[in-house]
């Protein structure tokens, strides 16, 4: 028999609904699991009205019903040693249970309970759990009740085959029958489990969102091509529609041509941001004066539909024609001054005084980078235009195309393309995983205003906390280190704070505890890059106490010690174990070599040593092949030397000896945390 359980809702935000459908079938997965239910496959499945959990072939494969009552976490409900808490004795003499029954599971603690109870009521008891572990940004309680949830709960269908699961919450009680698409169908009876998703298609619900982004696609595909062209798809919009719509219906409508001299971006971001339309191009990508938009619900009205989706984006289209041109009337360098107008934050100034840091960081970089003249100046020009778009008509009416009319404007100015695009391209990326600047001048104006806007907060002592980042500065950090990745600045994160540093250090208290703080922010920004390639966290805690903290380096140590024969990288662990330990047991002590008191052995690993250091050691790879060889001499010094003699001569030589030798070795990462 198959498990239905549908929890009917009212609209369900589109931007919560995929990580949700996703909670649903992960939570009632392990409960299931834990439960000893047993199916052939679990799904679960969502649209903006209800969220949907389907098992095939769901099976009860004990007589004896087994729960797992989850109880305090695994760390504070045993002590070191092993032995339980009185968290957790309170909690196995809340539950009358005993602490052989106690299993951990994903850090928590679980009572397994072994009650004589129906399959049913277990099921009854794991949806209702499912339900409450979801979690979402936000919630809102209805009526005059107390109960919290994404959007206020309509309905509740549960149905195991044929039986009816009873379920209970936020005030309604499961019942076998479901309701279609709102204002074309009604309440609709469920016999069995079977059949939902075929009568539920019957009143004009795809349930699954699979089928509905495939009609989506198919439908739009067609009506494009009847007019010559193809649907063009602006990022977010597919997904956006198959969460907002139950039964999307697509339909052709059109707008006058003399539009199509407005910029293209202009009328994509129409189209796609405030009317949710999907533009039609040719097959060179040019914009046709046609447009799909969407309904949810059947074929009908279409002239109707059609009528008002063309009055509404003709209006827009005007507006924005209206603010293109009067935003014309000024060229972006007279825009600059504007800026005076437009505040960036109460304690740090307007747009035109950040412009003003922002030129100087940038011409500071360029001198870093040592880039030569012509290249700066248009690096210099970049950073001067790049806000002024803020000022315009246009962007202000639609933010999206901050930086995009920046460029248009631009070009349409005269000014250099390179200029034009590094002002569109400095806000990139806008998140993890979009687009890096290809050009120079959004490489380095985007780094600039990142370490800008990262130095003056943190100066202002107002770095993310937990959860809390109200100014996205792990957002802008994540930025930073993607374009330093790159573009392979030679740019170590000290420096680059310390460029910060210069210019926002002047309108804003800096002290060495804020670079610290901001320097370990930056390295926690350069780890989660390095975990999304795939290395892992010992891996990156190595790389990252090197002597380098330029993020291209610290990416091509990361991958050299991936992949460093084993034996190596044992000899190599085991030798800076070995060598750390003895040198923080021996404490403090004033480095100093005596070669004349020195044995054969430390003779030879001495000479070794200096016979590297002498090497080049200026590329990663190079290091590397250097610490490998002298391994084993480091080896053959611990196997015939005692280092803590009582011999304060030998011993202070030896100590000295090996601090060099780690001070060496450490140049390329600690090698002490990874797990030999």
């Amino acid at each position: 028999m198959d498990l239905l359980f549908e929890l009917g809702t009212e609209e369900i935000p589109a931007r919560f609904l995929e990580d949700t459908i996703s909670q649903l079938k992960e939570q009632s997965g392990s409960l299931l699991n834990a439960s000893h239910f047993i199916y052939r496959n679990l799904e679960s499945w969502g649209t903006p009205r209800r969220l949907v959990l389907y098992a095939r072939d769901l099976q009860f494969d004990s007589s004896q019903a087994i729960t797992l009552k989850k109880g305090p976490h695994q760390s504070i409900a045993f002590t070191p040693e092993g032995r339980p808490t009185q968290a957790l004795l309170g909690f196995l003499k809340k539950e009358n249970g005993k602490i052989e029954d106690i299993e951990v599971k994903d850090g928590y603690t679980y009572l397994i309970k072994h009650e004589e109870r129906s399959a049913k009521e277990i099921l009854s008891n794991i949806l209702t759990e499912a339900v409450r572990s979801l979690s979402f940004p936000k919630t809102m309680r209805w009526g005059e009740g107390e109960y919290y949830f994404v959007r206020p709960v309509r309905w509740i269908c549960a149905l195991w085959g044929e039986e009816l699961i009873p379920v209970s919450l936020f005030g309604m009680e499961s019942a076998p029958c479901t309701y279609g698409l709102r204002f074309f169908s009604g309440l609709t009876k469920i016999e069995r489990a079977e059949e939902y998703e075929g009568k539920l298609e019957d009143n004009f619900v795809l349930v699954r969102p699979e089928k509905r982004k495939e009609r989506l696609e198919r439908l739009s595909q067609q009506l494009a091509m009847g007019v010559g062209g193809n649907p063009y798809w602006p990022e977010g919009l597919l997904e956006e529609l198959v969460y907002l719509l139950e039964y999307p219906t697509p339909f052709l409508g059109s707008f006058p041509e003399e539009y199509l001299a407005l910029p293209s971006d202009v009328l994509i971001t129409t189209m796609r941001h405030h009317q949710k339309h999907l533009p039609v191009v040719d097959a060179q990508g040019n914009l046709l004066n046609y447009f799909i938009c969407f309904r949810n619900g059947p074929a009908l009205g279409e002239e109707i539909v059609i009528k008002g989706n063309e009055q509404a984006l003709t209006g827009r289209l005007e507006d924005a024609r209206l603010f293109f041109t009067k935003d014309r009337e000024k060229k972006l360098i007279e825009r600059v001054p504007d800026l005076k107008g437009i505040l960036f934050y109460e304690k740090l100034g307007t747009l035109w005084e950040k412009t003003q840091r922002v030129e100087e960081i940038s011409a500071l970089l360029c001198d870093s980078l040592k880039i030569p003249y012509p290249e700066k100046n248009k690096v210099l020009r970049t950073a001067k235009l790049a806000k002024t778009d803020l000022t315009t008509s246009l962007v202000q009416e639609f933010p999206e195309l901050q930086g995009i009319m920046g460029r248009e404007y631009a070009l349409l100015d005269g000014e250099d393309p390179e200029v034009a695009q590094g002002i569109a391209e400095h806000y990139w990326p806008r998140f993890f995983g979009d687009q890096e600047p290809k050009s120079l001048s959004g490489a380095i104006v985007s780094l600039a205003d990142r370490i800008d806007t990262l130095t003056c907060f943190f100066g202002l002592g107002m770095e993310p906390s937990g959860s809390s980042d109200p100014f996205a500065l792990r957002r802008q950090g994540q930025g930073l280190i993607s374009v330093l990745l790159k573009r392979s600045f030679p740019l170590d994160l000290r420096k680059v704070i310390d460029l910060g540093k210069q210019v926002s250090g002047r309108i804003v208290p800096w002290n060495e505890e804020k670079g610290i703080r901001l320097l370990e922010f930056l390295k926690q920004r350069l780890r989660y890059a390095l975990e999304e390639e795939g290395f892992s966290f010992e891996e990156i805690s190595c790389v990252l106490n090197g002597s380098s903290l330029v993020p291209h380096e610290v990416l091509e140590r990361a991958l050299l010690l991936k992949g460093l024969k084993e034996d190596d990288l044992k000899s190599l662990v085991f030798s800076f174990k070995r060598m750390k330990n003895i040198l923080k047991s021996a404490g403090k002590f004033e480095p100093q070599i005596l070669v004349e008191e020195m044995d054969e052995p430390e003779k030879e690993l001495l000479s070794k040593l200096e016979e590297i250091v002498s090497r080049d050691n200026s590329k990663s790879e190079l290091l590397l092949q250097n610490l490998v060889e002298i391994a084993p001499y480091i080896g053959k010094f611990f196997d015939q030397v005692m280092v803590m003699v009582e011999d304060e001569t030998k011993r202070r030589n030896r100590l000295t000896l090996l601090l060099n030798i780690w001070e060496f070795l450490g140049r390329f990462g600690d090698f002490s945390v990874l797990p030999f």
